[in-house]
């Protein structure tokens, strides 16, 4: 996925300016960035296009999935997976559900009664079932568990490795994404999207901003 001299401003304020997007197929790209510097704005902007600059073949082919995404939260466990393998058939519902162990989740409890890290889990099975080629992750692991996060961290790994005509984009600021995670690195910097070929040096520009 491309998109040339990208640049994304929001009531008046310049996020990115004249940058090249450039994301690969088969891989998980992360973006990570300070608070503020417009991470969110650019995930959203992949589905809704207020930039004016996300061609349709794009936004038409995004799932995004973040803190804001919603999964109704009165049902159980079983009711939405039974609810969604009517929808999308249970093929794919029976290769995710092992991967992201929802086994270990209580059928019958209501979703607003589970934890955030089994919610998050259950959203992004619903969000992937929709198999769309281009995914993006607006901060996914914050704020939950240190179980949770491996669980996902090993889940994105096998995903991408069986579905390698997707492409996936990983924005966060958790650092343990990037060492837990292998793909593309890059990092929000002077108005821009700058890639480095290496971690650790990214991590290090990172801190010292």
């Amino acid at each position: 996925m491309n998109i040339a001299k990208y640049t994304l401003k929001v009531k008046g304020k310049t996020l990115l300016q004249d940058t090249d997007l450039h994301f690969s197929k088969g891989k998980i790209s992360h973006i990570i960035g300070k608070n503020g510097v417009g991470k969110s704005q650019l995930a959203k902007d992949f589905l809704l296009n207020n930039s004016k600059r996300i061609s349709n073949d794009i936004s038409q082919n995004v799932s995004l999935i973040s803190s804001s995404s919603n999964i109704p939260n009165d049902v159980s466990k079983d009711f939405l997976l039974s609810f969604l393998s009517r929808k999308f058939g249970s093929k794919m519902i029976d290769t995710i559900t092992p991967l992201l162990n929802l086994e270990n989740i209580d059928g019958k409890v209501l979703i607003k009664n589970l934890s955030n890290g089994q919610k998050q889990k259950l959203k992004l099975l619903s969000f992937l079932l929709a198999d769309k080629n281009i995914i993006v992750l607006d901060e996914i692991t914050n704020a939950l568990d240190k179980k949770t996060v491996i669980e996902i961290h090993r889940f994105l790994n096998e995903y991408i490795h069986e579905n390698s005509e997707k492409i996936i984009i990983n924005i966060t600021h958790n650092l343990s994404d990037l060492k837990a995670v292998a793909g593309d690195y890059y990092l929000f910097h002077n108005l821009g999207i700058q890639k480095y070929d290496l971690v650790e040096k990214l991590i290090e520009v990172y801190i010292n901003e």
